[in-house]
């Protein structure tokens, strides 16, 4: 105990909060960018033993930071793209860094408090706007933030409130770990309320996923491998079927058939990266108020000017448009080396934050087709998808109490 109390545990847990928690609103403009971008910088320059370890183990994830960068030389709008290349490489850094923490469960609890205290706070304040074509009122987060982005942080909260009350569970305090199920179960109505079908659907996968590896945490490896295998191949599966589960939840959750305007978007896309298959436009470097065809699709869907988050919802075709086959080769291979990183660690050792990161993963990458789930500058799930990219190449031979 007296350990998991040290100065640095308490550190590490309280900068990966904290870091975390001045992006998840991601609306705050540059007073918000410039308390991320100071905590990241403090954080590296107090863990140089950290950096070192990210630069020597983590190397692979640095590949599409660099490749983003590279773009810059043939960007249509150069500066637009080292700005936001440069951030994101920031970024990026500031997830492998946390990755690498000496005590993964302090800052699996760091991530708690600032993912659930945010949820919570913006469930009870209880702002809403309508949602889209339906018009029902949708939940969004403190900052003003889009509701799907607000979903995202709603279902990172429930998983990491399941992993928290894993580990209380595991040291027998039951009281604690029954909090932490109620405080799960809010994270899940929450999401529920910002009406976005994907979230709650990778929701329901990744949870299930995350119960399943914790229940089998314990097991040997062979048993681990098994199912690592089992769920590889569940989960390809879902890919090769991506369009009937696609139709399948539009139909649950009352959508659209265009995916509210997704389908045109998709359509336009495909004119637009045939004028620049093989690189792009330059990172970042479409949705600009300096680009026509952006000011197309803003006046199209009714969104202002220099609503520069806008995206295609689809995290490929978003990639394509950018960095065109080159980038999207490079970003998709760092996935798959983090992913198999992260299943060899799941199957080595027993630990509880290899779940989380495992589980988080899931969440993310399973809503890929319809989400812009890709590196994207000084927002707070750039840094978790790094750090559970990176947390792959955590040391396994440690013991389980410290990840």
């Amino acid at each position: 105990m007296e350990e998991l109390l040290s100065d640095r545990t308490v550190q590490d847990g309280a900068f990966a909060g904290l870091i975390v928690l001045s992006r998840i609103p991601a609306n705050l403009g540059t007073a918000g960018a410039g308390l991320g971008l100071g905590l990241m910088c403090v954080y590296a320059a107090l863990r140089m033993d950290q950096c070192r370890a990210v630069l020597r183990r983590c190397w692979p994830q640095f590949a599409y930071p660099a490749a983003a960068l590279l773009s810059i030389a043939w960007a249509v709008y150069p500066i637009v793209t080292a700005r936001a290349a440069v951030q994101m490489a920031m970024t990026a850094f500031a997830g492998l860094l946390v990755s690498q923490a000496i005590r993964p469960r302090a800052v699996i609890a760091g991530l708690f408090v600032a993912f659930a205290g945010y949820t919570l706070a913006s469930l009870f304040a209880g702002h809403s706007r309508p949602d889209g074509i339906s018009g029902a009122p949708a939940l969004f987060g403190l900052g003003g933030e889009a509701k799907n982005y607000f979903a995202d942080s709603a279902a990172t909260a429930a998983l990491l409130a399941v992993t928290i009350g894993a580990i209380f569970l595991e040291r027998l305090a039951f009281v604690r770990a029954g909090i932490s199920a109620g405080i799960a179960i809010l994270c899940v109505i929450a999401t529920e309320r910002a009406r976005s079908a994907g979230a709650l659907a990778s929701l329901g996968l990744a949870g299930s996923l995350l119960l399943a590896c914790l229940a089998l945490r314990g097991r040997s490896p062979a048993t681990k491998l098994g199912f690592a295998v089992f769920a590889v191949a569940g989960l390809c599966l879902c890919a090769v079927f991506a369009q009937p589960l696609l139709a399948l939840v539009q139909e649950l959750s009352g959508k659209d058939a265009g995916l509210t305007g997704r389908g045109y978007l998709w359509y336009r896309a495909d004119f637009i990266i045939a004028e620049r298959p093989w690189l792009g436009t330059g990172y970042f470097g479409f949705w600009t108020p300096a680009n026509p065809d952006a000011i197309g699709f803003w006046r199209y869907f009714d969104v202002r000017q220099e609503g520069t988050a806008f995206s295609f919802h689809n995290s490929y075709i978003q990639t394509l448009v950018e960095t065109g086959y080159l980038g999207l080769a490079v970003l998709a291979a760092s996935w798959i080396v983090g992913a198999l990183a992260m299943l060899r660690r799941f199957v080595l050792t027993p630990s509880v934050p290899t779940c989380f990161w495992l589980a988080y993963l899931v969440l993310e990458l399973s809503k890929s087709p319809v989400e812009p789930i890709r590196p994207a500058a000084l927002v707070a799930p750039t840094i978790m998808l790094f750090a559970a990219l990176g947390f792959g190449n955590f040391p396994v031979l440690r013991p389980s109490r410290s990840g």
